[in-house]
């Protein structure tokens, strides 16, 4: 019965720890793609425009 609980709890922490880097790679990679992106991001976008005023006058 002790075994089954240590086993049991084991198999619980270890849901837990893949879980949490499951999270953590999903935001590695959302990172890696927004920064090999083409398409500008909203602050990209932002910058360019204040760029562009800034240049016009």
């Amino acid at each position: 019965m002790d075994k089954e609980n240590n086993i049991e709890a084991i198999g619980k922490e270890f849901r837990t720890v893949r879980d949490e880097l499951k999270d953590i790679l999903l935001d590695i990679r959302v990172h890696l793609m927004e920064a090999q992106s083409p398409i500008p991001n909203d602050l990209e976008k932002e910058a360019l425009k204040e760029e562009l005023k800034a240049k016009r006058g």
